[in-house]
């Protein structure tokens, strides 16, 4: 157990991200000052259960859907709003918050997302999105939870046609945060490593699927990507790996827009 701790423990390995974090707070309320936005609006009961939306200039656009991390336990779509800057030219933005682990467990944020893309599909219109031109992105568990939101045998109630997703820098496996220090706040249990876990399940086949990783993150960040990757490659899907150079977990995110330029939205 010791080296799980010590391998997730990213604060440890990553002492100078901070200054990261405090960069990308500083940016995030630029972008929620400068551009157009409709902020904490409900798609659920609870106060969890929020989005902002940063809307496309032009009709009919995609819709790019962003999912943070935090080990199921902390941090908040705000801190993120500077994804918008370079994207709504292009995409319609989405940032999605959740309920927080011990309120809730797993599960319930798995639903709660479910949730909310069923609220997206719904309503992004009203927002210059298209709904059936989706791109998921999830960093570190928001990974896992896309991974989730394209679980074959979710019955929706409207059709969600997610072209692109992007896994960066994730966990799909619970087991390590089940065995770790993490456990004291989100009381993994073993059906959930089993039943939740997206290394255990399928997904359907987006047109375009990319798993990336920084090449300076621990251990068990990149052995978990690559794992996943092989499993689904396995399981006969098409997608691409991607380790990218020099960047650690809190630094990850902000490769997004490079591969964006490289997705398939862009063509």
């Amino acid at each position: 157990m010791t080296e799980i701790n010590n391998q997730l423990n990213l604060k440890r390995h990553h002492p100078f991200a901070r200054w990261l974090t405090v960069l990308n707070e500083v940016q995030s309320f630029l972008a929620r000052l400068t551009l157009n936005c409709d902020l904490d609006i409900a798609y659920g009961k609870t106060s969890g259960q929020k989005l902002d939306i940063f809307p496309a200039k032009n009709a009919n656009s995609p819709v790019f859907v962003f999912i943070h991390g935090g080990y199921f336990r902390a941090l908040d779509k705000r801190q993120y709003s500077f994804l918008a800057r370079h994207l709504t030219n292009h995409f319609t933005v989405v940032l999605l918050n959740y309920d927080l682990c011990p309120k809730v467990k797993i599960k319930d944020i798995i639903e709660q997302n479910r949730n909310a893309l069923e609220w997206i599909s719904l309503n992004i219109n009203r927002w210059n999105g298209d709904k059936d031109n989706l791109c998921l992105c999830g960093h570190s568990v928001g990974a896992f939870l896309v991974a989730s939101l394209m679980d074959p045998n979710w019955k929706t109630s409207e059709k969600l046609i997610i072209r692109e997703a992007i896994l960066l820098s994730g966990i799909y496996d619970l087991l390590p945060l089940q065995q770790s220090y993490l456990n004291d706040s989100l009381y993994i249990e073993d059906e959930d490593v089993k039943y939740l876990s997206p290394i255990s399940n399928n997904i359907y086949q987006p047109n375009k699927l990319t798993i990336a990783v920084g090449s300076n993150e621990t251990e068990i960040f990149k052995s978990q990507s690559k794992e996943y990757a092989s499993y689904l490659g396995a399981l006969g899907l098409k997608l691409k790996h991607i380790e990218i150079s020099g960047k650690n977990h809190y630094s990850a995110v902000r490769a997004l827009k490079k591969l964006l330029n490289e997705s398939s939205f862009q063509s």
